[in-house]
């Protein structure tokens, strides 16, 4: 304490800034420690959130010289003084940057190890906290500077409604995208198509979509276009329909019941058909130049490639059936009667 005493202003700022050099150090060095610590847990959400607060608690030790240089200094300049009655507000800052920075943490974890979960769902609550948050904040720093915080309120109630007549459109969007996380017609990732457009959904966004093309062009749309349309999420399908229409020649109408009959038994028999689902073989159609029968039934896979394998080896059975009972697969055809 003698020492510090002999010390002039400036030369006692300069030791509290050595003192702070020196704590800022070992803070760094604990927390290096101590995420070396959390690396070998399993749980990753104590690494997230330590990495979140390192930076801020370093703030805080720079903040605490910066503090107390200002009262050491403000007798030799006045402006200081003044200063000094503002800055108290600057952990309040530094600690709300802390949070959402922890929050963030929080969010990171979740979209990266939690595989089940809707992660635009999560990307929305995620910003609704860090909004509510903010405002609070920014409400209470008014509070503290002497504004009325039924008056702030009052008044942005009357401009809210102001702004919202200005900006329909934007609040449309935003609500529309509310209701997507809700109602969660389709998520990022799945492929969705409607009679204007058909795609992979890449973002769910505040106020519009991005859905990549199969062409791999993207697509901005609005949210609030979803409320006004139907969306079709193909992805989402738990099944993949066979539904084909096939003809054999007139001079074979003797042996369609026997096709008809075998189809139906192979497609019972096949592995890849769900037996759950509606399966019908039938003679349907006298057509102008054949006599069809459709082939409806429903396969397992939902996957693309998967889907066209087992298609192309049913219609190829089908063919095989056909040729197999004499007859033949029609095709259009005239026959000309000449009468001498």
């Amino acid at each position: 304490m003698d020492l510090l005493q002999n010390l002039t202003l400036y030369q006692t700022v300069g030791a509290l800034f050595a003192v702070t050099f020196i704590v800022h150090i070992i803070t760094g060095a604990i927390l290096k420690q101590l995420i070396a610590q959390t690396n070998k847990t399993k749980n990753q959400l104590d690494d997230c959130l330590l990495k979140s607060i390192s930076a801020p608690l370093k703030a805080l030790v720079w903040f605490a010289w910066f503090y107390l240089s200002i009262n050491v200094l403000k007798g030799e300049i006045a402006l200081l003084v003044q200063v000094i009655n503002y800055i108290d507000i600057i952990p309040i800052f530094i600690i709300t940057w802390g949070v959402l920075r922890m929050i963030s943490g929080i969010e990171s974890y979740l979209l990266k190890h939690k595989n089940n979960a809707n992660k635009d769902s999560i990307r929305l609550i995620i910003r609704l906290i860090k909004i509510l948050i903010i405002a609070s904040i920014v409400l209470g720093i008014a509070q503290y500077f002497g504004f009325s915080i039924s008056s702030l309120l009052t008044f942005g109630g009357v401009g809210g409604i102001v702004m919202g007549f200005a900006a329909k459109d934007m609040l449309s969007n935003i609500f529309g995208g509310l209701m997507l996380q809700m109602d969660r017609p389709f998520s990022t990732g799945d492929w969705i198509r409607s009679s204007q457009f058909e795609g992979t959904v890449e973002k769910i966004g505040w106020r519009m979509t991005r859905i990549r093309t199969f062409s791999k062009n993207p697509i901005y749309i609005p949210n609030s276009i979803f409320a006004s349309i139907p969306i079709e999420t193909p992805s989402r399908m738990t099944n993949r329909r066979i539904n084909e229409t096939i003809g054999i020649r007139y001079n074979d109408i003797a042996q369609m019941s026997d096709i008809v009959t075998e189809v139906e038994a192979m497609l019972k028999t096949n592995k890849d058909i769900e037996q759950s689902q509606a399966l019908r073989v039938f003679f349907n159609y006298f057509n102008a130049s054949s006599l069809d029968f459709n082939v409806y039934a429903f396969t397992k896979t939902v996957n693309k490639n998967e889907y066209q394998q087992i298609k192309q080896k049913i219609l190829l059975s089908v063919a095989d059936i056909i040729a197999k009972h004499g007859a033949e697969i029609a095709y259009p055809t005239q026959t000309l009667h000449i009468q001498k």
